[in-house]
C-alpha cells in the first residue's frame, strides 16, 4: 500500500505514513480495491503498448521490404510499355519512408510500455503521446489509444501512477 500524499510504501496495519505523517486509514478502507484495479489496468496497458510496438515494428519492416520490391518491379515482372517506371521507384521510396516512420512508432510504443511497467515518470508522458498518435491507427490502435487515455487521465490512475512513480524513485 502507498501513501496518497507522498507515495511512500506504507505497511497494511499502519495508520500514519512514516515519511510525511499523514493518516492513511481512511485511504486503506476506501481505495484499496481501486489501487489494485489501477495496478491491473496499468500493467495491461504496458503490455498492450509493448505488443503494439512489436507489431508496428514488424509492419514497418514489411513496408520497407514491399518498397524494395516496388523499386525493382520493372526488373522482376514484365510491364506494359506505357507503364511509368519512375513512378514505381517513387512509390517504393515512399513505402520505405512510411515503413521507417512505422518502425519509429513501434519503438516509441514499446518504450512507453516498458516505462509504464516500471512506473517511470517519463513513461506516463510518453504513453500519452503514443496513445494520441495511435488513435489514427484504426481499429486496434484506436482501441488501445482510447483505453490508454482513459487509464492515464482518470483521477484514480493519475494518483496511483504518481504515488508508484514516486515510490520507485526513492
Amino acid at each position: 500500500m502507498f501513501c496518497t500524499n507522498c507515495g511512500n510504501d506504507v505497511e497494511q496495519v499502519a495508520r500514519f505514513c512514516s515519511k510525511c505523517g499523514r493518516e492513511v486509514v481512511a485511504a486503506v478502507q476506501t481505495s484499496q480495491k481501486q489501487a489494485h484495479d489501477m495496478n491491473m489496468h496499468i500493467n495491461i496497458l504496458g503490455w498492450l503498448f509493448v505488443g503494439c510496438g512489436i507489431l508496428f515494428g514488424l509492419l514497418g519492416f514489411m513496408m520497407i521490404f514491399a518498397g524494395q520490391l516496388l523499386q525493382r518491379l520493372p526488373l522482376i515482372a514484365p510491364v506494359p510499355p506505357d507503364f511509368p517506371v519512375p513512378m514505381a521507384h517513387f512509390a517504393g521510396w515512399v513505402a520505405g519512408v512510411i515503413g521507417l516512420f512505422v518502425i519509429a512508432m513501434g519503438g516509441g510504443a514499446a518504450a512507453a510500455g516498458a516505462g509504464l511497467l516500471q512506473y517511470k515518470s517519463w513513461g506516463r508522458v510518453l504513453a500519452i503521446i503514443m496513445a494520441i498518435l495511435m488513435l489514427f491507427k484504426f481499429p486496434i490502435g484506436t482501441a488501445v489509444g482510447i483505453y490508454a487515455l482513459w487509464v492515464l487521465f482518470s483521477h484514480e490512475g493519475q494518483e496511483y501512477y504518481r504515488a508508484r512513480a514516486a515510490s520507485t524513485m526513492a
